[in-house]
């Protein structure tokens, strides 16, 4: 069942990350992950490196569909045209991808106005004349493809400023809802107060919310993503991974008792094992649905 046919049907979604280890040949960890199969309404493929090629992605996605997964491929925007995202995105619908997840990122410019605070090598107006292109079965120069081809768009959003998002973002958001995009998924999530009052700020916008969920390894990793990744993360779960003599039960238990409190504020969650992918499928087991 596709990420929008689960929205359809008002399911809570749940969708979880894989990373490809270096060196570790497709097949082999697509047998590591089986676990996940049927207890995810997604799948997204995120290499470990940060140039690794969008080749390798999709042939991914293709191995991930043939073993009766949803793959969703993320898209960025930055170094890259309209004629190289297009082909990206033919190639998926190729694969039998529909499910895309993008994000625009962009480099902060000195100024006060908006285009000079935000460059986007495509920005995602031009982005998403792509994807109406596509839709109508032509390619961006108005030459026919073999048929149309369809997709549903989930964008990235900051929810860490809570109920103090500012207004830009807002802006941002229904600037993206007006062009088609038909979810958003948060910034790593830890304050569940703080999350609802995002939630409560973003809400006449009428649209899903897909709240993101990291599996901590250590209190370390848990302080760096605090210090230096802007991830809000109270001190009483950092002491319980600190103190826990297994960390995966301890992240296990934290990050069910996060998607219990979060069921019933948002449309689904995001999770990323960070290498415990073969790991997550018995704690799937306990979320309810």
């Amino acid at each position: 069942m596709s990420i929008k046919e689960s929205f359809d049907k008002r399911k809570f979604i749940i969708t979880s990350e894989v990373h490809l280890p270096h060196g570790k040949a497709p097949q082999e960890y697509l047998s590591e992950i089986h676990g996940l199969w049927g207890r995810v309404d997604g799948v997204r493929f995120q290499p470990m490196a940060a140039d690794a090629a969008v080749s390798d992605s999709l042939s991914l996605c293709r191995l991930l569909k043939e073993k009766h997964f949803d793959p969703v491929f993320q898209v960025s925007t930055r170094d890259r045209n309209r004629l190289e995202i297009q082909d990206a995105l033919v190639n998926a619908s190729s694969v039998g991808v529909s499910d895309l997840l993008v994000f625009a990122e962009q480099d902060r410019l000195t100024g006060d106005s908006l285009q000079e605070m935000m460059f986007f090598h495509v920005d995602m107006g031009k982005f998403f004349s792509v994807i109406d292109s596509l839709k109508q079965g032509t390619d961006v120069t108005g030459k026919e493809l073999d048929g149309e081809k369809e997709f549903f768009i989930g964008s990235g959003v900051d929810a860490s400023r809570g109920g103090n998002a500012p207004d830009m973002e807002l802006r941002e958001m229904e600037q993206l809802v007006a062009h088609g995009t038909g979810y958003f998924i948060t910034t790593p999530v830890f304050d569940v107060d703080q999350f609802a009052r995002f939630v409560k700020r973003v809400a006449p916008l009428g649209i899903p919310i897909i709240a993101e969920v990291i599996m901590l390894h250590s209190a370390m990793e848990a302080r760096l993503l605090k210090r230096f990744g802007g991830v809000n993360i109270p001190d009483a779960i950092i002491d319980r991974i600190e103190r826990a003599p297994v960390k995966f039960d301890e992240s296990a238990k934290i990050t069910l008792e996060l998607i219990e409190a979060l069921k019933d504020l948002c449309a689904g969650v995001h999770i990323i094992p960070l290498g415990w992918e073969a790991k997550i499928g018995r704690l799937l087991q306990g979320i309810r649905r």
